[in-house]
């Protein structure tokens, strides 16, 4: 079952391929700018880091921005509620939706990685760990989407709240160069030890995403709705006289 649904998911990711398209183009466009335009692109490994950096950008627009998204549009359309008069248990098809989001996700980072190794003859060593990456943020995706309260507001809350993580989480440059409380929050976000997985295998970092992925799943579990949220009353301006 799991199977199918994972596969339907898939096909209509394909039938409104804009979000996939942006979350695809996005990450080499960035990779090959940076490599042209950085002082470091000599240093042996650099472009290795640079594909895992990117990589992790692409999970990450695509585990969280546009899943988180689609999430919301289907509790909008009532798709979700409809689910509940079906024998389709909802876990299930949550779990689709996860399994969906995480092939795509790797199947766009092993296009980023072999063009990482066409242009530059490197690529991340520990490739295959993107799949612990994937599933984390996708669950994490899947918390976040539960506190947006409608979906004229996903764009809005998704974008301004994966920026600040991206940017404190060594995608741009590394993370163990940040200092102070800084440096703090880095060491806490997920997307750092998405990053350090694919240059490295490191149980400490699988141990922070296992971590990130019980508590997000829990959060999920407690909030999960069916519904959106009703739009706030607004009260009647009297005009005088």
């Amino acid at each position: 079952m799991l199977r199918e649904l994972c596969l339907y998911q898939i096909r209509l990711y394909l039938r409104s391929p804009r979000a996939l398209v942006a979350s695809a183009v996005t990450p080499p466009l960035l990779m090959v700018m940076l490599a042209a335009i950085s002082d470091h692109r000599a240093e042996p490994g650099y472009h290795a880091r640079l594909v895992a950096a990117m990589a992790t950008l692409g999970i990450a627009s695509t585990c969280y921005t546009t899943f988180a998204a689609s999430l919301v549009a289907s509790r909008d359309a009532g798709v979700l509620k409809r689910l509940r008069a079906t024998p389709l248990p909802l876990w299930q098809h949550i779990a689709g939706r996860v399994a969906a989001t995480t092939v795509v996700a790797l199947a766009q980072t092993l296009l980023l990685a072999v063009l990482g190794w066409l242009l530059y003859r490197d690529w991340p060593p520990m490739l295959p760990s993107a799949v612990f990456g994937a599933v984390t943020v996708s669950l994490i995706g899947v918390a976040v989407a539960q506190v947006v309260p409608r979906g004229d507001a996903a764009a809005t809350l998704l974008s301004t709240t994966l920026l600040p993580v991206v940017l404190v989480s060594g995608v741009f440059f590394p993370a163990s160069e940040l200092p102070g409380w800084v440096g703090v929050v880095s060491e806490a976000s997920p997307l750092t030890h998405v990053g350090a997985l694919l240059n490295a295998f490191s149980w400490v970092d699988l141990a922070w995403l296992l971590g990130w992925s019980c508590a997000a799943l829990a959060f999920a579990l407690w909030r999960f709705r069916v519904e959106p949220e009703p739009p706030r009353a607004t009260g009647r301006v009297r005009l005088a006289g």
